[in-house]
């Protein structure tokens, strides 16, 4: 059975024997690649053995990296559950214990401070036209600070809601094909973003679920982070949904258009950094 669910890669239901395992099996990336979520399919496998134990991820399978004639192949045991809708502290909790867990080896090193996130979403706003940039320009975060994180964290990178599965053991997260190891503001920045609501088809979080959720994260140095320099991170995020826009615009224009209303919303967000 085809899952639903995935922008790029297929993702079957298959049973084997007594049990259900998916099988993702990962397209190549057409021309450049995706300047905020690549496809990591020897990542993804890292990270799920790394993470076996601990719940927050399914349990690896098997593997197969890409070969003549194939792509790689991911099996992993299949897990019941639904796409998360309600409990930001929950969110809080699965996302901790992963960024104060160990980090793996062999992925990649992300981005470790707010003047690089800004940098890279300065790159992404090059890439299209000045014209249709000017309201993002217009909130670009002045200030950027280049301090690191006293440790760096994994990251999942694309924590939205379509990657926070509900099962009866609790909070799950799906999808690590894009994972690095760096600043844990990244994904807090990514639950909170009302784009990648939107992007998910869900609402904006409100106000109160934003300070629920800062509440319940246990790492009031990372909370401290995201309120000092979650400016720079949602900028990023922004740019993506600019780039994306720009990209899809003549090819598929029902997508660009929820691009676009990602980055109203972001743009809206920026716009009242601060003012807390």
């Amino acid at each position: 059975m085809l899952l639903a669910g995935g922008y790029r890669n297929e993702v079957w239901k298959v049973r084997a024997g007594q049990r259900w395992l998916v099988e993702k099996r990962y397209a190549e990336d057409p021309g450049d690649p995706n300047p905020m979520y690549p496809n990591l399919p020897d990542s993804e496998a890292a990270v799920l053995v790394h993470l076996a134990s601990t719940g927050s991820a399914p349990q690896f399978v098997s593997y197969t990296p890409p070969g003549a004639g194939h792509g790689a192949q991911l099996v992993y045991e299949y897990v019941p559950g639904t796409m998360w809708r309600r409990g930001v502290a929950d969110v809080a909790r699965v996302l901790h214990e992963v960024h104060h867990g160990p980090t793996p080896q062999g992925v990649r090193t992300l981005h470790g401070c707010a003047a690089e996130a800004r940098r890279h979403g300065d790159e992404m706003v090059a890439g299209v036209p000045a014209s249709v940039a000017v309201p993002l320009v217009a909130v670009r975060p002045v200030a950027a600070s280049e301090q690191p994180p006293r440790r760096r964290s994994l990251v999942h990178t694309d924590c939205g809601p379509g990657n926070l599965l509900r099962s009866r053991h609790g909070l799950v997260l799906i999808d690590w094909q894009c994972p690095g190891v760096g600043d844990a503001t990244e994904d807090v920045t990514c639950f909170l973003s009302p784009a990648m609501m939107i992007l998910y088809g869900r609402p904006p979080h409100t106000r109160d679920a934003t300070d629920a959720f800062l509440q319940a994260y246990a790492s009031r140095a990372i909370v401290a982070r995201y309120l000092r320099d979650g400016g720079c991170w949602h900028y990023r995020i922004a740019a993506y949904c600019l780039w994306r826009a720009h990209r899809l615009a003549e090819s598929q224009p029902t997508l660009a258009a929820l691009y676009r209303r990602a980055l109203a919303a972001e743009i809206q967000l920026l716009s009242k950094w601060g003012r807390r």
